[in-house]
């Protein structure tokens, strides 16, 4: 494609020329004349899909598909001469044109050689670059050895070419290491001789095998935007010395590709931010790099997933296992122990899959296990599951002197298929989530005949198995050995039964006053909690397609009847039978004893308007789609399948943001748990979980300086590391929260590097806030000699766009703004005192695309 592409627009020239010669009778054919390297070049550069931010390797393809050769290694001379070094030959298009003004500073290289596993170890890239990390003085004598002092006196660590000092460039008879052509293509000359053992750790350069070059680039394009990309090369060498590209993707080793980290990390970067691919990351990241604090190997497979595995692996209750430690730039210590995995661990394919075709090696985890791998996530020191199981099949001996040439035998698909590692990673909550599904397939509305009787909302639904052409399930059967009692309309099916769980919420406004032209459901902690029916208690049609009916609660002194539009929201899991991980048969068994697990249910949900009208749905925030990109299902497994924590939240019964808006709610507020800001007004305010404040609480840790937590009085700043204002005397290093409890702001680190909205948000919806209630933080007895304990009018509240926005700027300086500038109330004003103010003036300021707009502060384009 980019071949046609390129000498397309030449190609054309070339015919209208020979249209344009003689009368067509007999000519002789004429030949279009050949392109000039810069012509080919500059037309290169004018097609959009060779833009080097978008597709790096147009910097080498297109170079070498002009006749330049993108790389040469000369054979070495001695002394070192510049035509015996390696030299790098690459282009850099941006916005149509050739970049033309970069300067060595601009980039940085790496080369190294693919090196083929024996004996059942793992193919590896093997850099031809290293340095050696001194641990003998300050700041970087310290690690994870007695009394905080290093591990190792020194280590090896695989790096980039070195820059060329003006004596050396002037011995090599080079003007710069890095020189601009004017054809427009650069060329690098490499400082170390790679055909030299002695200037590369004893590396040997062997041109048949697959060599890489990688270039860590940054250059401005034509809006001034800095661009950071790692164009990258896979080839062998000629005898000539010349790269021939590798086109065979099984020639080469590629095992996660960026756009996976990038899900949860938006845009990867590293060690300053230069560094943005995994495929350049492995060439120093390989078993020749160790870090000499903490003595850890930093090989890409254990580190990544020791990083990722960290909660799990430092949590007392994972016997045999460590706090992952690394020591980096300028002796920073990076403790990877509050590190928690979003999904869970088993979710293999969430970064390996072969099925995409930039990771030809994606599926490797199925069939070539190694110890450099799997020993990450799998805690393997003594006292450990693995350790145990494995000295008994080592016969007593260490079982961490095993070769992986004894692992790949033991977990091998096709000889031993109970132990491997496709059928021992199988995520049985997730994986059988692919068999229920929830289908709503009609609600109705029937209003009460009388003003404060009762209304009700019908539903008709059916559960079915999209596996088995959408068969509808009976649900008052159960696979669980539990069986449900009685019939009709005394049936009863507990949580133990397979469908006993299934229930519908109906989400609706019932608050007196309150805003009509945008829904805000209102009724689940104002008195309508109980508007909800078990999916197994519905009439049964003969076909598994059931009716039932949701009653609403009658309207008391601080409700009114129902209004606009409303919601039926499926919530709930499946009961199964825990089966065997370890076993080749299909079905699995079940194992012994029995154990019930829960499994993810595909929920749904239906709008309805409640009496006249139109549908007016409740605007769309966020998606399930983007949260499912981290935490892989929703309300399921989290904190790296730390013990204790199978089910995120809810059991997993809660899986939608559907569902979440139901119960967390504007009146959704703690009764005993005290915001830890430590603001003293009515003897403390309580911490509100309407849900875009708890979100924005959890994952906020960026610009937190109290910690947001479920059930704790401890009031304090803690000293959070992702906030550089987060400093002593500002924040208490010594702050204790109560027992068990999880300060999010600091055990849940947002992942991106920077803040995409976009990320979770649709729609564009982060940059306009529409809510019409305020989040309550107190819930006031007495107003004026009236008791009002349960009057949502009476509850104090944060005004709506202050609650959004100081969930994560919850300083007391960003308190003060939105108060004194933005005409907010922040727990000194009722709902209904709010309700009668003009909206809140924070647009005059942080409108999109005004000169503080929300999205010039929060960095997005």
């Amino acid at each position: 494609m980019i071949s046609l592409t390129r000498w397309g627009s030449a190609a054309l020239v070339a015919f209208a020329m020979a249209g344009c010669g003689g009368d067509g009778g007999g000519d002789a054919p004429v030949t279009p004349p050949t392109a000039s390297v810069k012509e080919q070049i500059s037309a290169a550069a004018a097609v959009p899909a060779n833009d080097t931010a978008s597709n790096s390797s147009s910097a080498f393809t297109v170079v070498q598909g002009a006749g330049v050769t993108a790389v040469t290694v000369p054979a070495s001379a001695s002394p070192t001469t510049a035509a015996s070094l390696t030299k790098v030959n690459f282009s850099v298009f941006s916005d149509g044109k050739v970049v033309s003004n970069l300067a060595t500073s601009n980039v940085s290289f790496a080369i190294a050689k693919l090196v083929p596993g024996t004996n059942g170890n793992p193919d590896q890239w093997v850099n031809y670059i290293y340095r050696t990390e001194s641990t003998s003085t300050a700041p970087n004598n310290v690690g994870n050895g007695p009394s905080s002092t290093p591990a190792m006196a020194t280590a090896t660590q695989a790096t980039t070419d070195a820059k060329m000092s003006t004596t050396t460039l002037a011995s090599l008879g080079l003007a710069s290491q890095l020189v601009y052509n004017a054809d427009g293509y650069y060329s690098y000359v490499f400082a170390t001789d790679i055909r030299d053992p002695k200037k590369t750790n004893g590396v040997v350069f062997e041109p048949d095998r697959t060599h890489r070059v990688v270039i860590q680039l940054s250059y401005k394009n034509a809006a001034g935007e800095t661009v950071l990309v790692n164009p990258y090369i896979d080839f062998t060498v000629d005898a000539a010395g010349k790269s021939v590209f590798v086109t065979d993707p099984s020639k080469t080793r590629k095992m996660a590709d960026v756009t996976s980290c990038n899900g949860c990390h938006d845009k990867l970067a590293l060690h300053g931010g230069g560094r943005v691919d995994t495929q350049y990351c492995v060439m120093c990241h390989n078993p020749g790099t160790v870090d000499a604090n903490s003595g850890n190997n930093l090989n890409m497979a254990t580190m990544i997933h020791k990083i990722h595995a960290g909660k799990l692996l430092a949590n007392p209750a994972t016997l045999g296992g460590e706090d992952y430690v690394i020591w980096g730039y300028n002796a920073s210590k990076h403790d990877y122990a509050e590190v928690g995995f979003p999904q869970d661990l088993r979710n293999c394919a969430k970064c390996h899959t072969a099925s995409n075709p930039n990771t030809p090696q994606g599926d490797n985890w199925k069939t070539k296990v190694s110890k450099e791998a799997c020993l990450t996530c799998h805690a393997s020191k003594p006292g450990s599951a693995w350790n145990t199981a494995h000295t008994t099949y080592v016969g007593g001996g260490n079982p961490l002197a095993m070769t992986n040439a004894q692992c790949v035998a033991c977990h091998n698909p096709t000889s031993n298929p109970t132990l491997s590692p496709e059928r021992v990673h199988w995520n049985q909550n997730e994986e059988n989530a692919a068999k229920y599904k929830m289908n709503i397939e009609d609600v109705t509305y029937t209003q009460s005949a009388t003003p404060n009787g009762t209304s009700t909302v019908t539903v008709k639904y059916f559960v079915s198995d999209p596996t088995n052409s959408n068969k509808a399930y009976d649900l008052t059967v159960s696979a669980t050995g539990t069986a449900c009692s009685g019939s009709g309309a005394s049936i009863s099916c507990n949580t133990t039964t397979t469908f006993g769980n299934l229930r519908f919420y109906l989400a609706y406004q019932n608050m007196a006053g309150q805003y009509q032209a945008v829904t805000e459901f209102s009724a689940y902690n104002n008195g309508g909690n109980s508007a909800n029916a078990y999916a197994y208690k519905g009439t049964n049609d003969g076909t598994n397609h059931y009716t039932v009916a949701i009653t609403i609660p009658a309207n008391t002194t601080y409700t009114v009847a129902p209004f606009g539009t409303a919601r039926v929201v499926s919530i709930g899991q499946i009961k199964e039978v825990k089966l065997q991980a370890k076993s080749a048969a299909d079905p699995r068994p079940p194992v012994v004893p029995t154990t019930l697990i829960n499994t993810v249910m595909q929920h749904t949900y239906k709008d309805v308007v409640l009496g006249n009208g139109s549908l007016q749905p409740r605007r769309v925030i966020v998606s399930n789609d983007k949260c499912n990109v981290c935490h892989g299902a929703l309300g399921t497994t989290a904190g790296s399948n730390t013990p204790g924590m199978d089910n995120a939240f809810h059991s997993g019964a809660r899986n939608t943001v559907e569902s979440c808006v139901v119960c967390h709610d504007p009146n959704r507020s703690s009764s005993s748990n005290m915001m830890t800001n430590g603001l003293t007004l009515n003897g403390g305010l309580y911490e509100p979980y309407q849900f875009k404040r708890m979100i924005h609480g959890i994952h906020g840790n960026s610009k937190r300086l109290y910690p947001f937590t479920h059930a704790n009085k401890v009031v304090g700043a803690f000293c959070n590391p992702a906030n550089p204002l987060s400093k002593a005397p500002i924040c208490d290093p010594n702050l204790v929260l109560a027992s068990g409890v999880e300060n999010y702001g600091a055990e849940v680190a947002y992942p991106q590097v920077g803040l995409n909205c976009d990320a979770c948000h649709v729609n564009g919806s982060w940059k306009q806030d529409l809510g019409t209630l305020g989040s309550v933080v107190f819930k006031p007895t007495v107003v004026g000699g009236t008791a009002t304990t349960s009057d949502p009018n009476a509850w104090l509240v944060i005004s709506p766009k202050a609650a959004t926005c100081t969930a994560c700027h919850d300083s007391s300086n960003a308190i003060g703004h939105v108060t004194s500038f933005g005409g907010s109330a922040f727990g000194d004003k009722s709902q209904a005192q709010v309700g009668a103010l003009p909206r809140e003036t924070c647009n005059d300021c942080h409108s999109p695309g005004g000169f503080k707009g929300v999205d010039i502060v929060h960095g997005q384009k």
